[in-house]
């Protein structure tokens, strides 16, 4: 049987293959972009039942081994995305009027990081959705 990605990454890193991990990773995966404990969990309900608890312990594990990264927020949130070494370089956009954290491309154009380091860009302003929403009041 064929190894799916996430599988193969939790063993790239010696972390067991868990059900809870490989949903977690399968997720940021497929979602690529950054999410909360939360998110994780709300998104995670509807197929599979994991705890809060059980998340922040596979969150800490993924960014421990460098699957995930943490991204640093000014909201009092916690989010984390795919590392750079899965994603590329990217910066992050925080929308003031959606509160969603979102991967762009990286206004910083350092080719990669130092092994070990990280490079966090978190940008703030307005998603493309939201300022398609919302009219501009200075036409």
């Amino acid at each position: 049987m064929e190894s799916t990605l996430a599988e193969k990454l939790l063993r790239e890193v010696s972390l067991s293959i868990t059900r809870q991990r490989l949903a977690v990773l399968e997720l940021f995966l497929k979602e690529e972009h950054p999410m909360t404990p939360h998110e994780v969990r709300e998104i995670l309900d509807d197929q599979e039942r994991v705890d809060q608890v059980t998340i922040y312990r596979v969150l800490e594990a993924l960014v421990r081994t460098r699957i995930l990264t943490q991204v640093p927020s000014t909201d009092r949130n916690s989010y984390y995305c795919l590392a750079e070494r899965l994603h590329g370089l990217h910066a992050h956009l925080y929308c003031n009027l959606c509160h969603r954290m979102l991967c762009v491309e990286s206004p910083v154009s350092a080719g990669t990081t130092e092994r070990g380091k990280e490079l966090h860009v978190v940008l703030s302003g307005t998603c493309t959705r939201c300022d398609e929403e919302v009219p501009d009041s200075t036409i």
